[in-house]
């Protein structure tokens, strides 16, 4: 067997052909093929736990085949849902697999359940609300409303059309005002601006004289009526997704996407995007903005979102096509990354057969730059394992108190240290010259120099002598 350090650099020296040929493994192509035409159908997450080879693929894919058993456990971490105290199990799990995995598969609910009222502990909001309710429309009751406004608004438009020759005219009157807006595409008119700031937006895009005119009137009519039409199409249900439905289904993916495209025609800023839930979390998942700002005020958040896209422009239907075409992409590279997530979990056990050390070494370099604390550490075996190690910490340490385990691992390792990419990888090429020694790899010439007696030599020593083995690098 060849050290844990060369073995371990030969493989990450080039991770992506170390990957090309895990994925080129007849065994691997099947249980992806099957992973990738079956993960789009599933809709519940009875469907996912059901689909056992599914289900396994995913399991193995975020590190959890020891819990593959565990479908109960693993459906509470994916619902997410609150207990009779309000914790969510995954958010008190240590272990990020949970939470990587519950992140993968979103069963959670979403939006807003309309079979259930809007409850509040204030009392007034709540006899608001309550009146709010009594008096919901149904969407096909609201587009019976908006056809009405319709036609009224053209009625109003024949009628008062005598009287209008120039474009003050029409901003002293704020309903032909806002009727002449939408007719041409406008947003409507800010109450801060005089009449004439407001004429002045309407030049270019109104000519007064139509109104004296009855076939260029008629053309202005058609306009409106079809501006109307274009925002009948905003009348939908609102978008709910229970709990337990997949999100990244493809029937789900596709109502949303319908969702989207019928309600952000009638958007005319940022502050319209986040008033609304559904179309907040797809622009800012789709702009690829945080979802922790989420929680910042509505002004904030629409002011990151108008940083990176003027939404007026998803009017315009190829600029809204390209839009949701990056929605779905971004659905679609959650896939892959599951896939490669399953790839670079069989790279690693595949590795372990021949030497555990080189598994845990790679599997460290994969999670130790997530890790935030000692007890994110202590939470995972695996990592426990590396660092213990690393660190030169006596069996006997394990027998401690976490608390106390966890003070001892800070004395001795700057967990941000693990962010950076160099000192990650001194930490693990210490780690593999004493594992080497506690575990009889005596190819490694430093450790052939000293077998019989290495493991009571001090690390820092041990390590050393590998450096100087390697040339110093």
């Amino acid at each position: 067997m060849i050290s844990t350090l060369a073995d371990y650099r030969s493989i990450t020296a080039n991770m992506a052909k170390s990957l090309g040929r895990q994925a080129s493994s007849t065994d691997s192509k099947k249980e992806i093929e099957y992973f990738e035409t079956h993960i789009g159908q599933i809709n519940t997450v009875d469907d996912f736990l059901k689909d056992n080879r599914l289900y396994t693929f995913a399991m193995k894919a975020y590190g959890l085949d020891d819990m593959i058993y565990a479908k109960g456990f693993m459906k509470k971490i994916l619902l997410g849902e609150p207990d009779a105290s309000g914790h969510v199990l995954v958010d008190r799990v240590q272990d990020s697999r949970y939470r990587d995995f519950a992140a993968a598969f979103n069963f959670k609910a979403f939006g807003d359940d309309p079979s259930k009222p809007k409850h509040s502990d204030n009392a007034e909001v709540q006899d608001l609300l309550d009146a709010l309710a009594s008096i919901k429309k149904t969407s096909q009751e609201q587009k019976a409303d908006y056809d009405d406004e319709t036609d009224r608004g053209i009625l109003y438009l024949r009628d008062i059309s005598q009287y209008i020759t120039s474009t003050v005219d029409i901003e002293k009157d704020s309903k032909l005002s806002s009727i002449v807006r939408q007719a041409v595409g406008l947003p409507q008119a800010s109450p801060d601006d005089d009449v004439d700031v407001r004429a002045m937006q309407l030049d270019g895009k109104v000519d007064a004289g139509a109104f004296q005119d009855p076939e260029r009137l008629r053309q202005l009519i058609d306009q409106y009526f079809a501006a109307r039409q274009e925002g009948r199409k905003a009348i939908v249900d609102p978008y709910f997704r229970p709990a337990g439905t997949y999100a990244d289904s493809d029937t789900e993916i596709a109502k949303l996407t319908q969702y989207f495209r019928a309600k952000i025609k009638s958007v005319t800023s940022a502050k319209d995007v986040v008033a609304d839930p559904i179309l907040n979390d797809v622009v800012r998942s789709t702009l690829g903005l945080s979802a922790s700002a989420q929680l910042t005020n509505w002004d904030a958040q629409a002011k990151q979102i108008a940083d990176k896209l003027d939404v007026t422009t998803l009017r315009n239907p190829k600029t809204l096509d390209q839009f949701v075409a990056r929605f779905e992409a971004r659905h679609a590279a959650a896939r892959t990354a599951t896939v490669d997530a399953y790839l670079r979990q069989r790279l690693e056990t595949e590795a372990g057969t021949e030497n555990p050390g080189v598994r845990l070494a790679l599997y460290f370099r994969r999670m130790a730059p997530g890790v935030r604390s000692a007890y994110g550490i202590l939470a995972d075996p695996a990592l426990t394992q590396v660092v213990r190690t690393a660190l030169g910490l006596p069996t006997e340490a394990a027998k401690i108190s976490v608390e106390g385990q966890a003070k001892l691992i800070q004395r001795k390792l700057d967990i941000a240290s693990l962010r950076d990419p160099d000192k990650l990888d001194q930490f693990i090429k210490r780690f593999s010259i004493l594992w080497d020694s506690q575990n009889g790899a005596a190819s490694s010439p430093a450790l052939s120099l000293l077998s019989g007696g290495a493991s009571s030599l001090d690390p820092d020593l041990l390590l050393k002598l590998q450096t100087i083995r390697q040339g110093g690098h």
